[in-house]
């Protein structure tokens, strides 16, 4: 039901205008789909401990049968979709879709944007090699120095004072389970928030009855499906054309220079 009610059956002609709201709000669904499907891809030669993860990972990449590519579109359509999630919640601001009625929206837009984050960082752990260990390491540093709450925030994302298996082990549960659920599910909670608001926001919403309405099909599908096609086609000449980056396996005792966090902290 939740697909018949995705769009409404007639939507105003000013807002299929592309630069109203550049795709973004659907590329960042194409992306989810994409990272789901190379997911649960990788899932099949993946092994979540500290022993065999980065060994698994390399199998995957050297041995797998196009294991480097899906390897590969899943890191750039990670990154992908947090950019664009950003930039989603750049335009809704700017557009003013922040006030009331769409204000529930908004939190739920925020919430989102954590998600696909968290999502990004549990799974920059996984493949347990230099450049994960030490951005996981120094990231998760940061909480403690939260004031009063700062150490048990410390130990609760690391499993423990320090990164290991119960880390790996927890990034793992997250990213494959309950962060997708999370995200599946407050989707289609900020997608049905859309359709109840009346659909993309347009300046002078009270000449509403006075807009040309046209059918959502051909006009809306006919835009959406071509910026899909797209943003697939674009993710996989990437993945085709730049590795995915992998450096040695993560050695707690020496840590690379220079030592990082994600790009996006």
């Amino acid at each position: 039901m939740l697909l018949l009610h995705l769009h409404p059956k007639a939507v105003p002609a000013e807002a299929l205008v592309f630069r109203r709201t550049f795709g973004l709000g659907g590329i960042a669904v194409v992306l989810f789909l994409l990272l789901a499907v190379s997911g649960a891809l990788l899932l099949f030669g993946y092994e979540p401990s500290p022993e065999r993860a980065y060994g698994s990972v390399r199998e995957i990449v050297d041995q797998t049968p196009f294991g480097a590519f899906i390897r590969n579109t899943h890191h750039w359509a990670a990154n992908g979709f947090l950019l664009v999630a950003f930039l989603h919640l750049l335009r809704v601001f700017f557009a003013g879709a922040y006030d009331p009625p769409r204000r529930a929206n908004w939190i739920v837009g925020l919430a989102l944007l954590l998600l696909v984050v968290a999502s990004n960082f549990t799974g920059y752990l996984l493949p347990w090699d230099q450049l994960a260990y030490w951005a996981v390491t120094i990231a998760t540093g940061m909480l403690e120095y939260v004031p009063l709450v700062g150490g048990s925030l410390l130990r609760a994302a690391r499993g423990g004072a320090e990164v290991g298996s119960k880390t790996l082990a927890l990034f793992f549960v997250l990213h494959v389970a309950i962060l997708p659920i999370a995200l599946f599910v407050l989707t289609s909670f900020h997608f049905w928030l859309v359709r109840k608001a009346g659909g993309v926001i347009l300046p002078r919403e009270g000449g509403a009855s006075h807009r040309t309405m046209v059918p959502t099909s051909p006009h809306l599908v006919a835009r959406e499906g071509p910026v899909a096609l797209v943003t697939v086609a674009t993710v996989l000449v990437v993945a085709a054309l730049v590795e995915a980056p992998l450096l040695a396996q993560a050695n707690p005792g020496m840590s690379p220079n220079p030592a990082k966090a994600p790009w996006y902290f």
